[in-house]
């Protein structure tokens, strides 16, 4: 089963690093990461962002 995690963060000056280990701490292997870009406003529904949806879609 593959494993779908979403990761985003809010400026160009933060970075995943930390979303990384803990997906690494909780075994998480080979993960298909959906990663938001920075800077995609955070006063945005998370339902309305780019990739949140496209995860959401590949769900189904």
């Amino acid at each position: 089963m593959a494993n779908l995690v979403y990761k985003r963060v809010s400026t160009d000056q933060q970075s995943t690093d930390r979303q990384n280990l803990v997906l690494d701490e909780a075994g998480i292997e080979d993960p298909i990461a959906f990663e938001e870009d920075s800077g995609t406003s955070s006063r945005l529904h998370s339902l309305q962002r780019p990739k949140k949806s496209s995860h959401l879609v590949s769900l189904r």
